[in-house]
């Protein structure tokens, strides 16, 4: 068995671990970063982002109060961990900076990874934004000293005299120990894996669609549990609806989004009838559809106001991504239209006395102001939906998970008593308790993984000297 050793060990190189690794390198730290893919610089969403940089929803220099009030609101975040990132994530907008990563602000106020990018169309949609940040972390990294080492499996946690110390692991069939003196988990998400998406988010949504990375199947938190850390917040995730077409064709997704149509639409299960308030937002209703027993049986009504309002899609223009009219068409994109709710109906595969039922429901509520009378509520803004109507069948598209090891304020993964477990540390999607709640409670994925790269970095660090 090979033995390596160090003060700070990384596990995942995905942008939460290459900003945790560079952050204990400046510390002083002698750093170890490895990765179970075989690729320069892992396989994690980064890869996969578009490169907004926002925290929930609001630009990351807002002051700490507004964001922590912000997050705290959904009544799922946990107030150390919250009030943290909600201090630090201006801090970590100047720290990238500092370590050569180029940002650019946008009107209003946005801010973004450098978006001079190569863009692919196809087979999958994708952008260059986060390989350039991870290679300017990269090299910041080994020009402070620190080593990489991919094609590692992680195994198991080594736990000593109370205290994690390592990890036991596999490099192709030759097993490996990695000793440090703190640990730092950064392995993503569990979207990828199947089981734990039956166990965690609903007892079918190992049906919906991978929008996010195939490695992140939930090394971390396995790891974690298994030396009694808490998870929390597991049944929620980051993602949107996508056209049920996304299951067997490429093209459709990551993209093109559908939010615009959540917005003005009404989801409808096989039979016809509303089962969600999709005022709540497209990341609410994916996981609402996500945890039903359906997940690739229910479709988006609207009528023609809103698919012509999507070609002018203020997010597939700013982020050059496909706009759903008129990709979704010309695509053959499980869409539909027809000039009365019969005939929609019967393209749809819904019943349509039932439809029709739930339309006029719908209409009469929202015509009056009080859509809140429906046996389903509609919260935001609804309007009466005219011909000609438009269907287009729906499947949720997980992206990353939200849930994960509860850590507190210096990111220090917490037991079942809530209480730090000595040497170990968990950043990015691997952690939970800063985003999830029935509003969607997304706070920003790349901002989570650079904000408690940061704090993780640091304070496992300071645990060495």
């Amino acid at each position: 068995m090979n033995d390596i050793s160090c003060h700070v060990l990384v596990v995942g190189a995905g942008l939460a671990g290459f900003t945790a690794a560079v952050r204990a390198s400046e510390h002083g730290s002698k750093v170890l970063l490895i990765d179970k893919s075989r690729g320069e610089l892992g396989e994690g969403n980064v890869l996969m982002a578009s490169g907004s940089l926002r925290a929930g929803g609001k630009n990351p220099k807002t002051g700490a109060k507004e964001l922590y009030d912000f997050v705290m609101s959904e009544g799922v975040g946990y107030p150390d961990l919250v009030k943290a990132w909600s201090e630090n994530c201006g801090r970590a907008i100047g720290w990238l900076q500092t370590v050569g990563v180029e940002i650019e602000e946008t009107e209003p106020g946005r801010i973004w990874l450098n978006q001079k990018s190569a863009i692919s169309y196809g087979p999958v949609y994708k952008k260059d934004v986060g390989s350039r940040a991870l290679a300017t972390l990269k090299k910041r990294f080994e020009q402070l000293g620190g080593r990489c080492l991919n094609g590692i499996d992680a195994i198991s946690l080594i736990r000593e005299d109370g205290r994690i110390c390592g990890i036991a692991g596999k490099k192709q069939d030759e097993g490996i120990e990695l000793r440090s003196r703190t640990t730092i988990l950064s392995t993503g998400g569990f979207s990828a894996n199947r089981e734990m998406l039956r166990q965690y988010v609903g007892p079918y949504a190992d049906q919906c669609k991978l929008r996010g990375s195939k490695s992140c199947t939930g090394d971390g938190l396995r790891m974690a549990l298994a030396v009694g850390a808490k998870a929390v917040n597991l049944k929620y995730f980051y993602g949107h609806l996508l056209s049920r077409k996304a299951l067997i064709d490429d093209r459709f997704w990551p993209y093109p989004r559908l939010d615009s149509f959540v917005d003005e639409a009404i989801l409808i299960d096989h039979v016809g009838n509303r089962f969600v308030d999709e005022g709540r937002g497209d990341v609410a209703v994916a996981n609402e559809l996500a945890r039903s027993d359906d997940p690739t049986g229910a479709a988006l009504m609207f009528d023609y106001a809103s698919w012509d309002a999507a070609k002018d899609d203020v997010f597939s223009q700013s982020v050059k991504t496909p706009a759903p009219n008129p990709w979704l068409l010309d695509n053959d994109g499980d869409i539909f239209n027809d000039e009365t709710i019969e005939g929609l109906a019967r393209k749809i595969g819904v019943d349509a006395a039932s439809l029709a039922k739930t339309v006029e429901e719908y209409n009469r509520a929202v015509q009056s102001g009080n859509p809140s009378s429906l046996d389903v509520p509609r919260t935001g803004k609804p309007k009466p939906l005219h011909p000609p109507y438009y269907g287009l069948k729906v499947v949720p598209g997980i992206t990353f998970t939200m849930g994960g090891v509860l850590v507190n304020g210096r990111c220090e993964a917490l037991n079942l008593d809530e209480k730090p477990i000595a040497g170990l540390y968990a950043a990015g999607d691997t952690i939970g308790g800063l985003m999830g709640g029935y509003q969607g409670g997304y706070t920003g994925g790349l901002m989570q993984a650079i904000v408690t790269g940061i704090l993780a970095g640091e304070n496992a660090a300071r645990r060495n000297i």
